[in-house]
C-alpha cells in the first residue's frame, strides 16, 4: 500500500511540474522561515544572557542619591552617602541577601612595573564580590578572606593590564607598583567582553582587598571619612525571590538612613534579575512573532498543497469512481488521499529541515560577533515547534481534499469521463 501511495505521488508531482515544484517551495520556505527566524532570535536571547551571567547573575549594584520625599523630619533633596557599614546593616538585616561587598573605585592611582605603567580601574572589595560578579582567575587565585582580614599587598589584575605591564608573560608572584605602593600579583583574569557595565571592563581593572583599599587608598572624592564607598554590591539568595530582596535593601536603608522606603531616588539600585527578566520577555515575545511569521508562510504553502491536491482528485474522478465500483469503502479513498497531501507536505518540510539546517551551521561557521549573536542555535523547543507546525499544516492540507475525493459519487465519477 505505501509503495502504491509512493508511486501515486510521484505520479502527481510529475504530471503537474511546475505547480508541483512551486507547492513544495512553498512548505520549504516556511519550515526554512520558522528554522532561521526562531535560531537567530534564540542566538540574540542566549548571548543576552551569558552577557549579564559575565557581569553577575541576579546581583544589585546599590549607589547613594538624593531624597525626593521628606521622611523623619528631614526635607527633601538631601544625599544619601553609602559607608562600608551600610553593607553590614543589610548583611544582618536583610534575610533574602547571600552575599554583600562595599566597593571603592579609583581611575586614578597608577599602575607600574618596569617594563611600562598606565591608570586602569583600581577596586577594593571583599571576597564574596568575586562570586556575584563570575570573577575567576585564569592564572593563579582570585582574593581569599585571608587576603582581606590582613590588608595584604596582594592583587588581581585583568588580562589587558596583564598585557600593557607585563607584556602578556605569566606574571603570577610578580610585583607592580600602585600609587608607589608595592603589590604582589596573585591572579591574572581570563578575556571576558562586557555589553554592560557599571564601571568599566573587567579585562582593564585591578581588583584589591577592600581592607588594603581602605587604608590606602580612600576615595577623595567621597569625603575624608575612610568609610565611604562608591557603592554596594548585593545578591538575593536565589532568582525568584530578587524583587523582595530589593525591597528589604530598601527598607533596611531607608530605616539607617532615615529617608521614606518609597523614595526610588534615595538610592539607586540596578537590579540585573529584573533585567534578565524584562530581557527574556522581551527575547520571547521576538521569538513568538518570527515564529508565527515563519508559521504563516507555511500556511500559505498548505494552500498550495490543498490547491494540487484538489486538481488530483478533478483529475481522478474515474479512478476514484472505478475503485469505489468494484469495492473500495469510503475510508479507503479518505486515507489514499489523505496520506498523499500529508507524504507531499512532510517531504518538502523535510528538505526544508534539512536546508534550515545547513544554513545554521554554515552561518555559525563564520567569525560571529558573540557579545550580541551567539549564533543560529536550534534548540529543541525549536525543532519540536517546527516539526509540529509541519504535522498540523500536513493535517490541515490534506483532510479537506480527502474529504472531497471520498464523497465522490461512484456514478458521477465514471460518467465524469463521457462528459
Amino acid at each position: 500500500m505505501f509503495i502504491a501511495t509512493f508511486s501515486q505521488i510521484f505520479h502527481t508531482l510529475r504530471a503537474n511540474k511546475l505547480r508541483s515544484f512551486l507547492t513544495m517551495f512553498g512548505i520549504a520556505w516556511g519550515v526554512l522561515s520558522i528554522i532561521l527566524m526562531t535560531a537567530s532570535g534564540e542566538g540574540f536571547r542566549v548571548a543576552q544572557q551569558r552577557n549579564m551571567a559575565k557581569l553577575g547573575k541576579d546581583i544589585m549594584i546599590i549607589w547613594g542619591g538624593r531624597t525626593s520625599l521628606q521622611a523623619e523630619g528631614f526635607q527633601s533633596g538631601r544625599n544619601i552617602r553609602l559607608k562600608a557599614s551600610d553593607a553590614d546593616e543589610i548583611r544582618a538585616k536583610a534575610s533574602l541577601i547571600r552575599y554583600i561587598s562595599p566597593e571603592i573605585i579609583r581611575s586614578d592611582l597608577v599602575a607600574k612595573t618596569d617594563i611600562n605603567y598606565g591608570n586602569f580601574s583600581t577596586r577594593g572589595v571583599l571576597p564574596e564580590y568575586q562570586y556575584m560578579r563570575m570573577i575567576t582567575a585564569d592564572r593563579g587565585r582570585v582574593l581569599n578572606p585571608a587576603d582581606n582580614r590582613s590588608a595584604r599587598m596582594v592583587c588581581v589584575i585583568g588580562s589587558e593590564v596583564n598585557e600593557q605591564l607585563f607584556e602578556g608573560a605569566n606574571s603570577i608572584g610578580q610585583t607592580m607598583s600602585i600609587d608607589s605602593h608595592p603589590f604582589t600579583v596573585i591572579g591574572i583574569l581570563p578575556e571576558k567582553e562586557l555589553n554592560s557595565t557599571y564601571s568599566g571592563q573587567d579585562h582593564s581593572a585591578i581588583f584589591i582587598p577592600y581592607e588594603t583599599m581602605k587604608r590606602l587608598f580612600s576615595h577623595p572624592g567621597l569625603g575624608e571619612s575612610k568609610e565611604f564607598v562608591n557603592n554596594l554590591i548585593a545578591a538575593p539568595i536565589r532568582h525568584e525571590v530578587y524583587i523582595e530582596a530589593e525591597r528589604q535593601v530598601r527598607q533596611v536603608m531607608a530605616a539607617k538612613h532615615q529617608f521614606n522606603a518609597q523614595d526610588e531616588d534615595a538610592i539607586s539600585i540596578w537590579n540585573t534579575g529584573k533585567q534578565n527578566e524584562m530581557m527574556d520577555i522581551m527575547m520571547g515575545s521576538m521569538q513568538w512573532f518570527l515564529g508565527t511569521v515563519g508559521f504563516v508562510t507555511l500556511l500559505l504553502g498548505a494552500v498550495g498543497v490543498v490547491n494540487i491536491m484538489l486538481v488530483s482528485v478533478r483529475e481522478r474522478t474515474v479512478e476514484i469512481g472505478l475503485r469505489k465500483s468494484v469495492g473500495a469503502r469510503r475510508r479507503d479513498i479518505l486515507w489514499q488521499f489523505f496520506v498523499e497531501a500529508f507524504m507531499i507536505t512532510m517531504t518538502a518540510g523535510g528538505i526544508g529541515l534539512g536546508i534550515g539546517w545547513a544554513v545554521c551551521q554554515a552561518i555559525n561557521s563564520m567569525p560571529l560577533p558573540e557579545i550580541v549573536f551567539a549564533g543560529m542555535l536550534i534548540s529543541p523547543m525549536i525543532a519540536l515547534t517546527a516539526f509540529f507546525a509541519l504535522v498540523v499544516i500536513g493535517l490541515f492540507a490534506g483532510i479537506y481534499p480527502a474529504y472531497i475525493a471520498a464523497d465522490l459519487d461512484p456514478i458521477e465519477s465514471l460518467r465524469f469521463e463521457a462528459n
